[in-house]
């Protein structure tokens, strides 16, 4: 199993383990260049990449849940990461609860929300699990692309955490509707920060892919010697109308319509 600990500005120092997964306790040094993890199977390699992943992003790359992360017969598991960017130093420590969101800290100072971490590590991962890209449905994707895109661009991130609140507090008025009738007039004007958003979003995720397509049209072409063209495109589930045109529909004729693509662009 094999890593590089830097990138064009970036190198990852040390990984810190306490309580997570197979390790009671864990301290590693890495190599600022290239990091091979050798062993026997389920002797907790990929726990190691893991651990770095979930540092950087917040999130496993497995998909799994914080409690599951925490060793059998704990409450809570560390994990602490050094970074070195741009000539500055950057602790990066986290703690996984059982039965509360995992706190962050940036050198010692605790971060309101996890979006202040994105940026400091970029990280590019392979596993098995990336076959679930293409084995699994379209929300899987999509969270792939707002990973991506995430780490890359903090205005994609604002962008993204931005509509996902307006589709939260727009469900709870819908919700609310059915008892206070004179709240519809509020309606428009989340429909209108939902347009907005929304197609920040969608056109952010077309141009990754625009992008994408830039990049492995000619590598795939010349892996199957000239013989296959591969081409990425991104169908939104509102089809040929624009967000906006979905909202302004009757609310009996757009609510299908709505809870599709509410729940496709949360993914």
């Amino acid at each position: 199993m094999l890593f590089s600990g830097s990138g064009t500005d970036m190198v990852i120092r040390s990984l810190r383990l306490k309580n997570y997964r197979n390790y009671d306790l864990l301290d590693m040094s890495f190599d600022p260049k290239t990091n091979i993890l050798y062993g026997d199977n389920a002797q907790g390699k990929t726990n190691i990449l893991e651990a770095l992943y979930l540092s950087g992003t917040t999130k496993s790359h497995r998909g799994t849940k914080d409690r599951d992360m925490i060793q059998f017969g704990h409450d809570e598991a560390h994990l602490e990461m050094v970074v070195e960017k741009k000539g500055l130093t950057f602790q990066i420590d986290m703690h996984l609860k059982k039965n509360s969101p995992k706190g962050i800290a940036i050198n010692k100072i605790p971060i309101r929300k996890a979006s202040e971490l994105f940026g400091i590590v970029h990280f590019v991962f392979f596993s098995p699990e990336d076959l679930n890209i293409i084995k699994d449905g379209p929300a899987g994707r999509r969270r792939f692309i707002d990973l991506e895109l995430s780490q890359i661009d903090k205005v994609y991130l604002s962008n993204l955490s931005n509509y996902n609140r307006i589709i939260n507090q727009r469900n709870s008025l819908l919700k609310e509707l059915y008892h206070q009738d004179h709240l519809m007039d509020t309606l428009d004007i989340w429909d209108m920060q939902l347009a907005e958003y929304g197609t920040k979003v969608i056109e952010s995720r077309k141009q990754f892919i625009r992008q994408v397509n830039q990049i492995i049209a000619d590598i795939h072409y010349r892996l199957t010697g000239g013989r296959e063209r591969i081409e990425l495109s991104y169908e939104s589930s509102l089809g040929s109308l624009s967000l906006e045109q979905a909202l302004k529909k009757k609310p009996g004729e757009r609510h299908s319509d709505e809870k599709h693509f509410c729940r496709s662009a949360q993914g």
